[in-house]
Parts: C-alpha cells; sequence; structure tokens
C-alpha cells in the first residue's frame, strides 16, 4: 500500500472516529439540556431543569428538592402521561360558585352563630359578676395562706392576687365588649 493510500486510509479512520465522537457529542448535548433530576431555581423565583436557562439565569441548584408545580388561574393544566384530558366533571367550581349557600341555610346558620354568641355573653357577664365580687372594689378578703402567724399579712402575695384578678376582671371586660361587637354583625 503506497503512504498515500495509508495516510489516506488513517484519515478516513480518524474522520470516521471524529465523526461518530462529534455525533455522540452532540446527541449528550441534546439530552443533557435537561436534567430531570436536579432543579434549579432562578433569581426571578422560577424553577427549571433546562441546563441552558441555568446558565442564562445564573440559576442556583436547590438540594433534596421537592417541587410542586401549580398553574395560574387562568390556564389550564397540562395532563402528563396518560394523553387524556380532564373532563367537565373533574373541573372545580369556581370560588364564587363555591361559596355561595341557599339564603335559608345562610339564615339558620346566622341564627345559630347568633344564639352561640349570646350564650357564650352570658357565661361572660356571670364571670365577670363573680369576679367583680370576689375583687371587692380593689380590697378582697385576705386567704389564709396571705396570713402570718403573728396576725400579719404577706403582703407581697396578697398585691400580686390582685393584681391578677384585675386582670382578669379586664379580660373578661374585652371579651364581652368582643361578643357584643361580633353579635352586632348578625340579624336578630
Amino acid at each position: 500500500m503506497t503512504l498515500f493510500a495509508q495516510l489516506t486510509a488513517r484519515s478516513s479512520v480518524r474522520y470516521a472516529a471524529f465523526a461518530l465522537f462529534a455525533s455522540l457529542a452532540g446527541a449528550s448535548a441534546a439530552v443533557a439540556q435537561t436534567d430531570p433530576q436536579r432543579v434549579y431555581r432562578c433569581p426571578d423565583n422560577s424553577y427549571t431543569n433546562d441546563l441552558s436557562e441555568v446558565k442564562a439565569k445564573n440559576c442556583k441548584l436547590i438540594d433534596n428538592a421537592n417541587v410542586s408545580i401549580l398553574s395560574s388561574p387562568g390556564m389550564t393544566p397540562k395532563v402528563i402521561g396518560s394523553g387524556s384530558k380532564p373532563s367537565a366533571q373533574n373541573a372545580e367550581p369556581s370560588g364564587n360558585q363555591a361559596a355561595r349557600v341557599a339564603p335559608s341555610t345562610q339564615k339558620e346558620r346566622d341564627l345559630e352563630a347568633r344564639r352561640i354568641l349570646e350564650q357564650e355573653l352570658q357565661q361572660q357577664q356571670a364571670r365577670l359578676e363573680q369576679q367583680l365580687k370576689a375583687y371587692n372594689n380593689g380590697q378582697p378578703d385576705y386567704l389564709p395562706s396571705e396570713r402570718l402567724v403573728g396576725g400579719g399579712v404577706k403582703g407581697g402575695e396578697y398585691a400580686q392576687r390582685v393584681a391578677q384578678m384585675k386582670d382578669q376582671i379586664a379580660m373578661t371586660q374585652a371579651n364581652i365588649a368582643a361578643l357584643q361587637r361580633e353579635l352586632q354583625k348578625y340579624p336578630q
């Protein structure tokens, strides 16, 4: 074989190897455009696995990412894998339709809510009466544990109990005011 034939044969082998390598590199580059095993978060708060987008937007890899993709209200969801489209029966009603209740049902609910609020208001008012009676205008009776053997009084414990009673009275009064405000929202 001549030198020219040998060079041509070697170059054709090299060319074939190069062509094979180039085609494999091109195929792997096409496959490597997305990485289904990794998720990246971009500065615009979007998520992607498209490597060209990752480089263009300077996205960061998220470790142990469990990402759910939600569609916005105006978009129709994409069904992946089954090839079927969602039926109208499976579609959820819009927010306005789901929130609507029959007027008679709403009236019953309002009456029940009002009854519960009135009952709670009565309980709070009874509690306030008991608290005010025990408070005795800031001079409640001394408890046996607050008395000393010689007839004296443990002033610190007594003052602390009086302050707690005053706080409880204020809380009960605030509860009563809140219940009265809520009752005004419901018709009689």
